[in-house]
Formats: C-alpha cells, sequence, structure tokens
C-alpha cells in the first residue's frame, strides 16, 4: 500500500542506504539526499528493480546551510504528500578530544546538531499543518551517557535524544509521530571514518544495517518513542543507567582507548 513521500538523508551508504531499501519496501517514494550523487543513484535504481517505488535524488552536503535550505525547500514543495522524514546524516570523531582540528569538531556539530535542528523544525511545522506524519532522528546508544575518545560525537548524540524524546511529547497532539533510533554498533562506514576498530564491545560482531534498520522501523510503526537496536544494547543502556556515573566514564574510556584506531 502506497505510504507517501520518504526523506532520507545519509542515504548514500550504511544505515541510510538500509532505511531507503526497507522504506520502499514498505510502500515509500523516496527522496534520497547525501553527497555522493553515484552512489545515490545507484540506489535510487536498486529501488526501482526491489520495490518499484519511485526515488529521486538529490545530492547535497547538509553541513552546508544553503543545501539545508535546498532539502527544506523541496520538502515544502512536496508537502502534500510527504509522510516521513528521517535524520539520518552525521559522522563520529574516535580517539583524544584535543587531537583534531576544532574546525573538524566544528562540523560535526554542524551536520550532527545543527542541520538536524533545522531539518526537524521544517519537516514539524509541515506535518503538525496537516496533523499527519513521522519523524526519526538517528542517535545512538552513545547517547545515553559519556563516552571519553569519542566525547563530542557522544555530546551530539545526546543532544539528539533528548531533543527528539521531548519534540515527540510535544507533537503527539498534533497526530505527528516522532522517534529517536538509538543503534549499537553497526556494520556501516561509520567506523572508518571515525577511526575506530569495527568491533564490538566485548568481542561481539557489530550488528548488520538491515538487522538495525528492520527493528527501527518495526518499533516506529507501533508507535514507540524510542528504538535501541538489540537486547544486548538494551541491557547496555539499562546499565548506564544504574552504574554510578564515573564508573560508566572509566569503563567507556577504556573500551574506546582500545578501539580508536591511533589513540596515543
Amino acid at each position: 500500500m502506497p505510504q507517501g513521500l520518504a526523506v532520507v538523508t545519509g542515504a548514500s551508504a550504511g544505515i541510510g542506504w538500509e532505511l531507503a531499501r526497507q522504506l520502499a519496501a514498505r510502500g515509500y517514494d523516496l527522496l534520497l539526499v547525501a553527497r555522493r550523487e553515484e552512489r545515490l543513484r545507484a540506489l535510487a535504481e536498486e529501488i526501482a528493480a526491489e520495490s518499484r517505488r519511485a526515488a529521486e535524488v538529490l545530492a547535497l552536503d547538509l553541513g552546508d546551510p544553503g543545501a539545508r535550505r535546498k532539502l527544506i525547500e523541496a520538502m515544502q514543495q512536496h508537502r502534500e504528500r510527504l509522510a516521513l522524514v528521517v535524520n539520518n546524516a552525521g559522522f563520529g570523531i574516535a580517539g583524544p578530544t584535543l587531537r583534531p582540528p576544532l574546525a573538524r569538531i566544528l562540523e560535526l556539530i554542524e551536520l550532527n546538531i545543527r542541520a538536524l535542528t533545522e531539518l526537524s523544525w521544517a519537516a514539524a511545522q509541515l506535518f503538525v499543518e496537516r496533523r499527519g506524519g513521522g519523524l526519526i532522528n538517528v542517535a545512538s546508544t552513545a547517547a545515553f551517557q559519556a563516552v571519553p575518545y569519542m566525547n563530542v560525537y557522544s555530546a551530539s548524540k545526546a543532544y539528539v535524544l533528548s531533543f527528539t524524546e521531548a519534540l515527540g511529547e510535544e507533537l503527539a497532539g498534533h497526530g505527528v509521530r516522532v522517534m529517536a533510533l538509538c543503534p549499537g554498533s553497526t556494520e556501516t562506514e561509520f567506523h572508518r571514518v571515525a577511526g575506530m576498530k569495527p568491533a564490538g564491545p566485548s568481542g561481539r560482531p557489530p550488528m548488520s544495517a538491515a538487522e538495525c534498520v528492520r527493528i527501527g522501523l518495526d518499533d516506529f510503526e507501533r508507535g514507540k518513542r524510542l528504538s535501541v537496536t538489540g537486547a544486548a544494547n538494551k541491557v547496555m543502556v539499562f546499565g548506564t543507567r544504574l552504574a554510578p556515573r564515573r564508573f560508566v566514564h572509566r569503563s567507556a574510556a577504556r573500551l574506546m582507548r582500545d578501539r580508536a584506531v591511533d589513540s596515543a
């Protein structure tokens, strides 16, 4: 059954790629957004072949305010059929906080926080007018505690989690569904870009992007405000809420020193 149009940012790889494929399989047409146009076009062709859903491509760097304005204009042009916006674009930085140039840290904040906030605000305005629609913001299990050696990333995802849960409460009476998706370690390009070894905590292999997305979309369709993907991740999140904060920080620091490719 057709579901309308879904916008997926960061769609050129990993969780974003799987979100687009699985949303198409669930009846959505897609507006695919990322920097790499060739990857987006390959994804659009895959969607057309697998699901016979329409997929438009918009090659944009959402770290650029002008690019965000273009995407918001596209959302407004599609306002009558816009059904879902998924803010997945983002990246991480692993290693000592003082090592990367400040400019790179500010790029992370611009994309992970400011871009997500602007696009969420614009989507919410459109959905409230129509009294219907959905918003999924991709946070992380890193959102639930401070993570030394991944400091700014975990802080950015804590913002995403708090902002999204509060927005969901505000919009509940307007017919708008809002959910924070919190993956743990997942098989994507994230680890390579961030400068991390891909192995999961305690040697656990990362979850596949397909399984992560399936869990998240099932939770969204059930009306959940928060989706933590996988039983082990749920246990970890619950444990961080019970344990003394200093113990959690020290444990996270040990883990991240081991996982950073070069944390000296």
